[in-house]
């Protein structure tokens, strides 16, 4: 199985800023999601992006359950926050 992680250009650090690709989601063995969590001492939850191509955009997502929720069943359930239109928007 692949990791997602078959092109060295695929994650990359410029700057302050970490880039992330998505090659070919819609692939079988490829990568689906990115998780993104903060390792702080500011507690956060994670949030999980995907592309969604039935609406043409981005999905954001953060888990609905808690961490001991997450201990007993082993799995976050996660559940939409945000979408972002694939194209900015234009300016006036």
């Amino acid at each position: 199985m692949r990791t997602g992680l078959d092109s060295p250009d695929q994650v990359c650090r410029r700057d302050e800023t970490l880039c992330v690709d998505f090659w070919y989601p819609r692939s079988d063995d490829a990568a689906k999601f990115i998780q993104i969590g903060l390792i702080d001492v500011r507690a956060a939850d994670d949030i999980r992006v995907s592309y969604d191509f039935d609406r043409d955009g981005y999905l954001i997502e953060q888990p609905t359950a808690t961490e001991e929720q997450f201990i007993e069943d082993g799995d976050w359930r996660w559940r939409e926050v945000a979408f972002v239109p694939s194209w900015a928007p234009e300016r006036r």
